[in-house]
């Protein structure tokens, strides 16, 4: 594999917790890349493993960070961007892996026509693909944000994916980093912060980047958790929604996001079997918003594309989903 060596601008920042066989493989995803990073730094938020010894044996150049107590993901992104030193910064999470040009590609987009003297960049970001603990291909999405971000997330909402931001140092310097009082919806937070800040974001049309479906131990929060850390999302949020859309409209508009993300984590606990948080999550989109046919519809779109990712051989997935 053919390797550059010429142009060492990113900082790659693995955040991780619990999961160090997951973690290894993330980093050796880094290791494959076609582009060499400036640097590979790994926070591991308070986890007790073996990481560091493996670390020091086979990626000795890399810099590891250790939380004496657990931060979670927020804390664990800005533990790592404190410690970049390159111009861009790329994200990835331990569960997730690269493929082998994700950062080559990016980078390449930096070689386009250069933009309007007066946009700023915040972020360059791709597509991923979902894959079973089997490698069997799920589904794929690819990035709909685009441009001045304020503005693509009014047309068409907020559209991000876990492990596939390269963000502009500058950037996230400027906006504070992750907001670490947020237990959840910390994307989506990150995204407004660029956005009311005037930056604009990038894309590469292709999934570069693996996640894998499962029923995993995740940085973030369990049910209750996550339910109020979209609330504390949307009281942060909402004000804006208002400036942008109008009192009412700009109510709906966070009435309905965060009804699609608690309809995805009710959609995940139902076929986990997790039938009581399922039930906890449904009622809370219900109790949130009074748009009773959405919330049916949202809800339902959400259980039966999870129960399709599972149940459905690969033809049958796509045909299926087209249908939602």
């Amino acid at each position: 594999m053919t390797r550059s060596n010429a142009d060492s601008r990113v900082s790659v920042v693995i955040t991780t917790y619990e999961r160090p066989e997951l973690c290894k493989r993330a980093v050796r995803s880094v290791q494959a890349q076609t582009f060499e990073p400036r640097e590979i730094i790994i926070v591991e938020d308070a986890s007790e493993t073996d990481l560091e010894t493996w670390l020091d044996r086979e990626v000795p150049n890399a810099t590891y960070v250790r939380h004496e107590e657990n931060r979670g993901l927020a804390a664990a992104r800005n533990t790592g961007f404190n410690h970049a030193t390159g111009e861009y910064v790329a994200y990835l999470d331990d569960d997730d892996e690269w493929k082998p040009e994700r950062l080559e590609r990016q980078l390449k987009v930096l070689e386009g026509p250069s933009p309007d003297e007066q946009t700023k960049l915040g972020v360059i970001y791709c597509g991923v693909e979902r894959q079973s603990p089997e490698g069997e291909t799920l589904s794929t999405s690819l990035p709909e944000n685009e441009g001045n971000l304020a503005a693509s997330i009014r047309e068409v909402g907020a559209s991000t994916y876990p492990s596939t931001f390269l963000f502009t140092a500058e950037a996230l310097e400027d906006v504070g980093g992750f907001d670490e009082s947020l237990p959840s919806s910390i994307d989506h937070d990150i995204w407004m912060q660029l956005a009311v800040a005037g930056y604009e974001a990038r894309r590469v049309m292709d999934a570069l980047v693996v996640t894998y479906v499962s029923d995993r131990a995740q940085m973030t929060t369990n049910t209750e958790r996550r339910i109020a850390g979209v609330q504390q999302y949307i009281e942060k949020w909402g004000p804006t929604y208002k400036e942008w859309f109008g009192e009412a409209k700009g109510k709906a508009y966070a009435d309905r996001y965060y009804a699609r993300v608690i309809a995805r984590l009710a959609a995940t606990n139902l076929v986990s079997g997790d039938v009581w948080d399922f039930w906890i999550a449904s009622k809370s989109i219900f109790e949130t918003s009074e748009e009773t046919a959405y919330n049916i519809s949202v809800l339902m779109k959400s259980v039966g594309r999870r129960m399709a990712s599972i149940i459905l051989p690969q033809q049958a997935k796509q045909g299926f989903r087209e249908l939602l």
